[in-house]
């Protein structure tokens, strides 16, 4: 077709030339015959570029060529045609995202690299009391929670985020903000008042049966030391001792689900007081002392400070430690407090069995045990881990476990810079 084209354009121009020069020919005037018949040529081209030039500017109808002008203007209308039509395929194709983006429960809010909210749909609009005039504002200017917006400033998005907000009703929401392309982010909100509204009474019902607990469990421990005391025959003596090592169990479990349920329902926007973690964990080591004896080697060089609660840390290094003494074998214990990339590392080593690799994720899980067998002759309320991982949430931290079998386990983690100094910058 194109080839066709070129033929029919060099046909028409040699046809014109010719007859122009054949008619100067017949008149004497040959030289201006091909001079009339060039020219005539050039003014049939150039009509036609003209109007291909008005048709291009909607100023008229398209050129009717046989050429090359008439095979472009037909190749023009083609692809004008098949964009249409795939435009208008696109346009479907959004529309149905965008419906059902819409028919989502969930927010979806859009925001450019700047923080300025380009798009979002109606559940964004009732979650977070958006309006269509909030477009080009700043997300932080629209949702005001300090937690979020320390969120969204840091800019870490790995962990979701969950705050509360209040407008006409009081939500808890999750946020989770994710990178599309080089220059958006995707905000997406869940409502979770209910799942939280539901973990608010299994605390609280846990909280409230632990306290109600307390004081039988303190009467009968009592009469059970009263009658450890006492000459028994031994059988009576042997189910004494059985009792007793057991209510002391009991005791130990429900302290535990107190404090758990103190780190679940406390304030996590308060970010503590400046304690001494150096001297926080010579307290933890002394705490051990009757249980470990001299095993725990104790190395920190520096005099720290970090900013948080000295209550929850000593928690969280005693249970580390309790842990290493009860699984860790017979050797040493290390708790090692060093800097570490502008902030603070603790680590817990021993040089125990180990932890088989498919347990380590769910080490922090409620009552999770590795070997219930090994458990029962230990003791424990299978929650310290899960103790350690609350209390450190509270202080912008994670804990890491590093394990290999036959040469013993390491839980460690970093707290930020933000939260270290050193005494002597007071």
């Amino acid at each position: 077709m194109h080839q066709i084209a070129w033929q029919r354009e060099i046909l028409r121009i040699v046809v014109v030339i010719t007859l122009g020069l054949a008619l100067g020919w017949s008149l004497g005037f040959a030289q201006w015959g091909l001079i009339a018949g060039l020219s005539a040529a050039l003014i049939m081209t150039f009509r036609s570029m003209a109007s291909l030039f008005r048709w291009s500017y909607r100023q008229g109808p398209p050129p009717q060529d046989s050429g090359l002008v008439g095979y472009s203007v037909d190749k023009l209308i083609r692809r004008e045609k098949n964009l249409k039509n795939k435009l208008s395929q696109q346009a479907k194709q959004l529309q149905r995202y965008n419906q059902g983006i819409e028919s989502l429960h969930d927010g979806v809010v859009i925001i450019d690299q700047n923080g300025h909210i380009t798009n979002f749909n109606g559940a964004a609009t009732r979650l977070l009391n958006l309006r269509k005039a909030d477009n080009g504002q700043h997300i932080t200017n629209l949702i005001r929670a300090p937690r979020f917006t320390r969120y969204f400033n840091k800019g870490n998005y790995a962990n979701a985020l969950q705050f509360d907000v209040n407008h006409r009703k009081r939500y808890s929401l999750q946020v989770q903000i994710t990178q599309f392309g080089l220059d958006q982010k995707v905000m997406l909100v869940k409502d979770i008042t209910e799942r939280k509204r539901v973990e608010t009474m299994r605390q609280n019902f846990i909280a409230d049966v632990s306290h109600e607990l307390r004081t039988p469990l303190t009467v009968i421990n009592g009469y059970l030391e009263m009658f450890s005391d006492m000459e028994l025959p031994p059988a009576l003596n042997k189910a004494v001792v059985q009792m007793n090592s057991q209510g002391q169990r009991m005791k130990s479990l429900v302290n535990d689900l107190i404090q758990l349920s103190k780190l679940e329902s406390a304030n996590t926007d308060d970010t503590g007081d400046w304690f001494s973690l150096t001297r926080t964990g010579y307290s933890a080591v002394d705490q051990i002392h009757a249980l470990a004896g001299d095993r725990v080697q104790y190395h920190c060089d520096d005099m720290i400070e970090v900013q948080g609660f000295a209550d929850e840390m000593t928690s969280v290094l005693t249970n580390l430690l309790t842990n290493a003494v009860k699984y860790g074998g017979d050797g040493p214990i290390e708790l090692r407090i060093q800097p570490f990339q502008g902030g603070v590392k603790v680590s817990v080593r021993d040089y125990g069995p180990g932890i088989p690799p498919e347990h380590i994720s769910r080490l922090t899980e409620r009552f999770y045990r590795v070997d219930d067998s090994r458990e029962s002759t230990v003791g424990g309320s299978g929650l310290g881990l899960a103790i350690v991982k609350h209390a450190l949430e509270h202080h912008d931290t994670l804990l890491d476990i590093e394990s290999t079998l036959g040469k013993g386990s390491t839980f460690s983690f970093v707290i930020p810079a933000q939260r270290c100094r050193t005494e002597s910058n007071d």
